[in-house]
């Protein structure tokens, strides 16, 4: 599995319609066979600031999601509503030793 969490900084003007379109671009990805979880979230102390946590089975599955019709509008549409740059992480599982 692949964890990736992803912030994403909006401009105060579009926090509604970028709300929106995440929540469009969600309702259809949480349907991906590839994809275990997308979790959205609106920051407590910001409402400009968001995260989205998304979680593959694996690297293949993050592709193809990326090239699914709803992501391809979702960022197309969102990407001139932002105020900075996206920060981004992706992440393993941490496998203890037996």
């Amino acid at each position: 599995m692949i964890a990736k969490s992803i912030t994403l900084y909006v401009k105060p003007e579009h926090v509604k319609e970028f709300i929106e379109a995440t929540l469009e671009n969600q309702s259809h990805s949480i349907k991906e066979e590839g994809i275990v979880c997308f979790d959205f979230f609106e920051c407590k102390d910001d409402a400009t600031q968001f995260l989205l946590y998304e979680v593959y089975k694996s690297e293949d599955d993050i592709n193809a999601h990326a090239k699914t019709e709803h992501y391809k509008k979702w960022v197309t549409s969102v990407e001139p509503w932002f105020s900075r740059p996206r920060d981004r992480g992706t992440y393993i599982p941490v496998l203890q030793a037996e």
